[in-house]
């Protein structure tokens, strides 16, 4: 399938990378690994590099892998008979010109269920198999992966240095308040002082010099819908914001909501919005 393409922004280091790296695909197949936290726009980001390179998208969910060559397929019992079932994984490597979206690549069950990857993604770029025969990875594919990292994730695995070794990696932080605004309308059209409030309230988390509060793109997306809905910001920022209750209220009693772009996140968003481009 082929993504809708959607507006996404991106700073122009990341969008140079991610430029010469495609366009390297017309030599042999590569791999992208996007690291960020939770909720920053990774996997938007690997279906807008498929919408905007006219890729045909793949999701391979990796963290429902258990075993070793359950990547390629698995065996059924069909009529009394035992068949092997390829999977969608190998059809979309054997398609050229295909994006291969390995989400989460190290949240598999089992490590071992890795192991099909590493000829895929070296410069062989293929494997033998007992049922398939030869899987070659097409030319024009493009593998993207992505992961979250950090001691707050449950159910991961550090990622094989081998395997890592293999991508080249895209880090993906946070916007600029300025383009985050932009984002917000684009995504749910809240606009003007609203938008401000809550923008210079999630920077205030983001930035808090002594325990600074991960806010995501998604978490202020949120937000942002429900206060576009009605429900007041007050409401819309409880419901969402993931910290100990009687220090959110106090950062609420505390922060200056007069609709004022002040200290921190005026600074940012003047020092680095010219740094961002749409993808």
């Amino acid at each position: 399938m082929m993504p809708d393409k959607k507006p996404f922004f991106i700073s122009q280091e990341n969008k140079t990378r991610l430029e010469k790296i495609i366009g390297t695909r017309v030599k042999h197949p590569v791999n992208i690994l996007i690291k960020a936290r939770h909720g920053m726009g990774k996997s938007e980001l690997a279906r807008q590099i498929s919408a905007n390179n006219n890729l045909d998208y793949n999701p391979i969910p990796i963290g429902s892998l258990q075993e070793t060559g359950q990547l390629l397929g698995h065996s059924e019992l069909l009529n009394g008979e035992t068949t092997f079932m390829e999977g969608k994984f190998v059809k979309a490597v054997r398609t050229p010109n295909s994006l291969i979206h390995l989400e989460e690549l190290n949240r598999p069950e089992s490590p071992k269920a890795l192991n099909d990857l590493f000829p895929l993604l070296d410069d062989g770029r293929a494997t033998m198999h007992e049922h398939l025969g030869e899987v070659k990875v097409a030319m024009g594919v493009v593998f993207v992966a992505t992961l979250n990292e950090g001691f707050e994730y449950t159910g991961i695995d550090p990622l094989d240095a081998a395997l890592e070794d293999r991508f080249h990696i895209i880090y993906l932080g946070y916007l600029p308040p300025q383009l985050e605004a932009t984002l917000v309308l684009s995504r749910t059209g809240l606009v003007g002082e609203n938008s401000t409030k809550l923008l210079q309230f999630v920077n205030k988390l983001r930035t808090d010099g002594q325990d600074p509060i991960h806010v995501s793109t998604r978490r202020v997306l949120m937000m942002a819908e429900l206060i576009q809905a009605g429900l007041g910001m007050r409401n819309a920022i409880i419901s969402n914001i993931a910290m100990d209750m009687d220090k959110l209220e106090s950062v609420l009693l505390h922060l200056d909501f007069g609709g004022q772009d002040t200290g921190i996140a005026g600074a940012i968003a003047n020092a680095e919005t010219s740094k961002f481009v749409v993808f």
